[in-house]
């Protein structure tokens, strides 16, 4: 049974009266991407698994929508681009085979400025000294010492021997071992802000303000917070298609991720039944469901977030964990534009003969000190869309649009989830024309060629997707709450596990928390922890 072609729309298999009749191995509770990779790996070691989602549509953060009257427009809403999926789990779920296909984004960043300069960076770094140089001479060996820097993190904690992203999270201990020695590292990963580790390493204003951006996405805290430096540092972690620290539009919609991971858990033997709404974790018992039939299962994988996996356990649960998931942060601080465009915008600053800006990721941006006053005003409750990353994914796959048009995805921060004055639902509109102005200060004629627009503040995210604060990374990404700092996948709740984005190694399409959920979950399996039942309808 595939869901690919059906934009992950999947049917009951049963009814719920039938599923209820059995009992499973394992429940898991929600139908995005980690969970899906969860039900996989479970799935394919002879275990039962049930995959219940409330949403008829698949896939949480990374799905596909048509929100325009022109079906047509295939839009990703909330997850945009492809850069930290697992190669492992890429590999060995096959999702390849299935319709995964990336067209990685080169230049990775095109970024104009106010005195009508731009600058674009591209994945290799001679291509980008050259551009460095024609802005600022003397800023060449700093910035390439800058990715230097984050190309050895890389390759000391991703390497094959010992991946941490794969398996229990490491201790500062343990990351000081992998990195040698490495001071400056240690000190990104822990302690610095995105803009001393830039203005250590280039000079030009220019220069570092299309760097900084990248050390606060999805992170509410300002480019002077000490600690956004490990925000960047986790974005460059990735490898995509061979490219270490690249990013990709994938063919079709993000969504496809899910989807691809859905036919792999399907093709395993696991029922995936979508439209399901789980009203209660019943520890070592199973789930009910909202029409209060019961669901018997010896373990729960909760892709929900741990304030929504908490508010649906029943019975007791250890004070520690419930103080932990209380103190947890994750408030987003995002707001996310899907447009439908007549023809794509006119960037003032693209020259003829230079890179075009719709083969990359855009930065809006001013200054570092600009940004950090948006950071502090959004704090006050006031909306400050004040820096922007933009994507054109018809600039490479045009099947996500009707023929001659095109979308734009807009990505931008600081748009609060509580505001001081008036509610989302009053504001939205207001607020999404504040990017939109942002965004024309570079492309003066942006606002006449949007048909169609989609407005996502985070109360919406939390409403839609069910990211509880509306933060897409399941929690902020700050040193304090990565590493073995984020959630493990076991809990202290008996039978109940967690394999979101709030797990290690973090948020974004990463995959591997799903996989390490399944991981720990088959460990105790194989303890006798849990017992293995027959498969029944799994099979």
């Amino acid at each position: 049974m595939s869901v690919g072609d059906r934009d992950g729309r999947v049917g009951l298999p049963c009814p719920t009266a039938e599923l209820a009749a059995r009992r499973w191995n394992v429940i898991v509770v929600g139908g995005g991407h980690n969970g899906l990779t969860a039900a996989a790996y479970l799935a394919r070691s002879g275990v039962s698994v049930l995959v219940l989602e409330r949403r008829e549509q698949l896939g949480g953060a990374c799905t596909l929508d048509r929100p325009f009257p022109d079906h047509r427009y295939r839009i990703s809403p909330c997850a945009y681009l492809v850069g930290l999926l697992h190669p492992l789990v890429v590999e060995e779920l096959g999702l390849r085979g299935r319709g995964y296909r990336v067209h990685r984004v080169d230049p990775h960043l095109w970024c104009p400025f106010d005195d009508g300069t731009a600058l674009a960076l591209w994945d290799d770094d001679t291509a980008s000294a050259a551009a460095i140089a024609a802005l600022s001479p003397r800023d060449v060996e700093g910035f390439l010492a800058y990715q230097r820097l984050f190309a050895r993190i890389r390759a000391a904690l991703r390497r094959p021997e010992r991946d941490t992203w794969l398996g229990p999270a490491p201790d500062r201990a343990e990351l000081e071992e992998l990195l040698a020695g490495d001071e400056e590292a240690m000190d990104v990963l822990f302690d610095a802000s995105i803009a001393d580790v830039i203005e250590r390493h280039v000079g030009d204003e220019r220069i570092r303000a299309a760097l900084h951006g990248q050390g606060i996405i999805g992170t509410w805290a300002g480019p002077r917070d000490a600690g956004t430096a490990a925000v960047h540092a986790m974005h460059s972690l990735g490898t995509i298609e061979g490219q270490g620290g690249a990013w990709g539009y994938v063919h079709g919609g993000m969504g496809q991720v899910s989807f691809a991971l859905a036919d792999a858990a399907l093709e395993a033997g696991a029922v995936v039944a979508s439209g399901v709404t789980v009203a209660g974790i019943l520890p070592g018992e199973g789930v009910e469901l909202e029409g209060g039939e019961r669901i018997g299962a010896d373990a729960v994988v909760s892709n929900a977030d741990p304030r929504r996996t908490l508010a649906l356990c029943r019975g007791e649960v250890p004070e520690d964990f419930v103080r932990r998931v209380g103190s947890w942060r994750m408030e987003g601080p995002v707001v996310k534009l899907n447009c439908g465009l007549t023809r794509l915008p006119r960037f003032a600053a693209a020259g003829p003969g230079g890179p075009s800006p719709f083969r990359a990721m855009v930065t809006i941006t001013g200054s570092i000190d600009e940004t950090q006053v948006g950071y502090e005003a959004s704090r006050r409750g006031e909306p400050a869309p004040v820096w922007c990353e933009l994507y054109f994914q018809t600039a490479y796959d045009p099947s996500v649009a009707p023929p001659g048009r095109h979308v734009m995805s807009v990505f931008a921060q600081y748009a609060p989830y509580r505001l001081a004055h008036g509610s989302w639902e009053e504001r939205r509109e207001e607020i999404g024309d504040a990017v939109v102005a942002r965004i024309s200060r570079f492309a003066p004629d942006v606002a006449e060629v949007i048909e169609h627009r989609q407005v996502l503040g985070p109360p919406d995210i939390e409403a839609t997707v069910g990211l509880s604060g509306g933060h897409i990374f399941q929690g902020e990404c700050l040193p304090e709450q990565m590493w073995d700092r984020r959630f493990a996948p076991r809990t202290p709740v008996p039978g109940l596990y967690l394999c979101g984005a709030a797990t290690h190694p973090g948020g974004s399409v990463i995959a591997a928390n799903g996989r390490n959920a399944a991981m720990a979950v088959l460990a105790d399996l194989g303890s006798g922890a849990l017992m293995p039942v027959d498969r029944g309808l799994a099979s």
